[in-house]
């Protein structure tokens, strides 16, 4: 099975925000404005900052279930993830969408992956989720 997943990449997001904030708001300290016009002006421009930081942050993913693995293609990398090393799946629910862990058997670290409702269509996530708890993948809440 195949599954397109919205991905966003958490690292970029986040720098293209804050920088984004600091720029404005530095350039506003530029201006002779009074303060509160300073201060309305960069709450105005939160929008078009966070809208500019998930069109430079995101990527489609594609998820495939094969032969007992998860191939997770995603950023022009593939993460391969053997169904038997996956301990459990955390689904942490955040406001603008889903940081799914996948953790591993024994000592070895977990993959995160972040799913990304903002701004974005629809894509194929609650399937990927039916079909994972089908192969009896555990999958908890966080």
């Amino acid at each position: 099975m195949r599954y397109q997943i919205n991905t966003l990449h958490r690292g970029r997001f986040i720098w293209i925000l804050l920088g984004s904030l600091f720029f404005v708001g530095y350039l506003l300290s530029l201006t002779t404005l009074q303060e509160i016009y300073k201060i309305l002006i960069l709450l105005f421009c939160i929008p078009v900052i966070m809208w500019s930081a998930v069109r430079f942050s995101k990527n489609s993913s594609t998820w495939e279930i094969i032969d007992n693995k998860i191939v997770i293609n995603i950023f022009g990398k593939e993460i391969l993830l053997p169904i038997d090393s996956i301990a459990y799946i955390k689904n942490h629910i955040r406001s603008g969408g889903n940081l799914v862990v996948f953790h591993k058997k024994g000592k070895s670290g977990a993959t995160r992956i972040w799913r990304n409702k903002i701004f974005a269509n629809n894509d194929q996530f609650d399937q990927l989720i039916s079909h994972l708890k089908e192969l009896g993948i555990e999958i908890m809440i966080g």
